[in-house]
């Protein structure tokens, strides 16, 4: 039998006992806890009727002091009804003064001088005569018309005035006692009179206050001042039902809270203590289970040791806590270490060697693409001066010539004109694309209507354009913040490299919008297009679409280079866009539009 076997096997032998001890206890539990929400619902009902009778005591001792007031003395009538009436704290609670056959004197709720009732029974002669506070029940009010309850307090004889000072309570005065405590969204609390007839109800008032409550309560207050039953409500809810009575009033607190409410929060409870109690269980068994595995692991893990060492590997020992074995997996372990330490350098100078070689062929590789890129541009460059210099040298030896024509002459000095006008083009290229891309331009930033510099621009292309292009221009004014020439310098160049790389008969496209916010600048056209490698650099210096053997379209390639760099030092953004080589290309412009788009008054 293995060792994990015998520490099962104890394992079992410790929990059945456990186990029965456990269901016995849950079972008490069950009850304790019952009873222990029991008592707190009894706290809360002796705290309740406390409450209450602090508000009658108070309302006693006020009426004392009036009964022994200067104004009862003196039948100052007028000025006591001022005082009480400027101490009255609640629109709930009013004070009125009764005479011995029961007519009202005064009465806080009405003005003074309003005629009161008359002669309405013994109460207050049984009261002045038997000279002791009594604290009435419910009954409705001859003035207020409502139902109420009162504090009644006789005016010593010793006074020499026949008159009751009455503290009346609308019901509702004592909802603020209930509000002090937290109850359930199903409990009822409630009071009612020695008559057992509702003062004051937290639910449903207006249906059940002056009503009767249940008999089965009403009967077991009458026989113990504090106790609990199991009954019905008159909404139909069986509760258990905590009430106390207090000796002050011979008022009944009640609190009625739903018995399932109860008892699903006892079992609750219980519940909770057999998950622990099953969780406790449940780590007991992991417990055992753990050190029998872990025996196992110890044996194993050093025969895994000796297995990785064979096949030179290198596998890690975990602690199992058997020293024997636990020594053997380290030894093994740290032969196994040494051997992988070694073939781990030989594979570190493997890499780095690898390494060495990849930069050099990136380096040589940059290094051969720079160099080529030198020797293109120069080729371009020649190409590109060979042309204006050809026709320079052709035009100065006709000047020369003897008898040369007038006509002839004059055309040979436009000749002339026209190709260093072209150099000194593409010089100024050369050095703009050197000081835009160094950030040495200084922009000369006012107010630019957009739409007028790109329609004035596209009026000069057209005039000057040698090729039989259709012209599609839409400009409308929105206006921009930047350097009109140099604004203008990108608008010409967008307009040349539409003009150069779109054959004759084609169309060229130009329009001007306000989007979110930015001006928007769209020249399209239906020329070469873009190859789709040539696209993510075509805003690179020295790069050109396709060109002919005879470079007749000319150009070093910097135009689209310095328009970007322009556009991105007035803040904006340059795109192009085509669908390949034959289905031309479109070039967008966006700028930030300038605030209060609209013209200058």
């Amino acid at each position: 039998m293995k060792t994990r076997t015998y520490l099962l096997l104890m394992l079992v032998a410790i929990i059945v006992p456990v186990a029965c001890l456990a269901t016995f206890g849950l079972a008490m539990l069950l009850q304790s806890e019952r009873e222990s929400r029991i008592r707190g619902i009894e706290e809360m009902a002796n705290s309740t009727s406390l409450q209450i009778d602090s508000e009658i005591a108070r309302a006693e001792a006020a009426n004392r002091i009036v009964a022994n007031s200067r104004e009862i003395r003196t039948d100052d009538i007028e000025g006591l009804y001022q005082l009480l009436s400027a101490t009255r704290t609640s629109p709930l609670s009013w004070t009125m003064i009764a005479d011995y056959s029961g007519s009202g004197v005064i009465n806080t709720l009405v003005p003074y001088g309003t005629p009161l009732a008359k002669n309405t029974g013994k109460w207050a002669a049984d009261i002045y005569d038997a000279q002791r506070t009594r604290v009435g029940g419910y009954f409705i009010g001859a003035k207020s018309k409502r139902g109420v309850v009162s504090v009644n307090v006789p005016v010593p004889k010793a006074v020499g005035r026949q008159y009751v000072v009455v503290q009346i309570f609308d019901p509702n005065y004592f909802n603020k006692v209930f509000q002090r405590h937290t109850l359930g969204p199903g409990w009822i609390i409630g009071v009612f009179d020695a008559n057992g007839i509702s003062i004051a109800r937290n639910r449903a008032a207006a249906q059940f206050v002056g009503k009767p409550v249940r008999p089965a309560l009403y009967e077991a207050s009458r026989r113990q001042a504090n106790g609990m039953v199991d009954n019905v409500t008159r909404e139909g809810v069986r509760v258990y039902t905590v009430f106390v009575r207090s000796s002050l009033t011979n008022w009944t607190v009640a609190i009625g809270v739903p018995v399932d409410e109860i008892e699903s929060a006892a079992r609750l409870t219980t519940w909770y203590a057999a998950a622990a109690l099953l969780a406790i269980l449940g780590v007991a068994v992991s417990i055992a289970v753990f050190f029998a595995r872990r025996i196992d692991r110890a044996l194993k893990g050093a025969t895994s040791a000796a297995q990785a060492l064979a096949e030179g590997t290198v596998v890690s020992v975990a602690p199992s806590g058997l020293q024997e074995a636990d020594g053997l997996s380290h030894v093994l372990h740290r032969t196994g270490l040494a051997l992988a330490h070694e073939s781990a350098a030989r594979a570190a100078l493997e890499d780095e060697r690898e390494r060495l070689l990849a930069m050099e062929r990136s380096a040589r590789l940059r290094a051969e693409a720079q160099d080529e890129a030198k020797d293109n541009f120069i080729s371009m460059l020649s190409h590109e001066l060979r042309n204006p210099l050809a026709a320079l040298t052709n035009a100065v030896a006709a000047v020369r010539m003897p008898g040369m024509p007038a006509p002839n002459r004059d055309r040979a000095w436009d000749i002339v004109n026209r190709q260093l006008a072209h150099l000194t083009h593409m010089v100024g290229d050369l050095l703009d694309v050197r000081r835009v891309l160094s950030g040495k331009v200084t922009l000369r930033t006012a107010r630019v209507n957009v739409g007028e510099l790109v329609k004035f621009c596209c009026d000069a292309k057209m005039v000057a354009n040698t090729k039989d292009h259709e012209w599609m221009v839409w400009v409308e004014d929105a206006y921009a913040t930047g350097d009109t020439n140099r604004l203008t310098q990108v608008v010409d160049n967008l307009l040349a490299n539409a003009i150069k790389y779109t054959p004759a008969g084609g169309s060229i496209s130009v329009r001007t919008s306000c989007t979110d916010g930015m001006v928007v600048i769209d020249v399209s056209d239906t020329g070469v297009g873009i190859a789709p490698d040539v696209l993510p650099t075509i805003f690179d210096s020295l790069v050109q679409g396709p060109t002919t053997i005879d470079r007749s379209q000319g150009g070093l390639g910097l135009g689209l280079s310095i328009a970007r760099g322009l556009v991105h030092m007035h803040g904006g953004s340059i795109t192009a866009d085509s669908d390949g080589p034959g289905e031309g290309s479109r070039f967008t412009v966006r700028l930030p539009q300038a605030a209060g788009d609209a013209p200058p008054a």
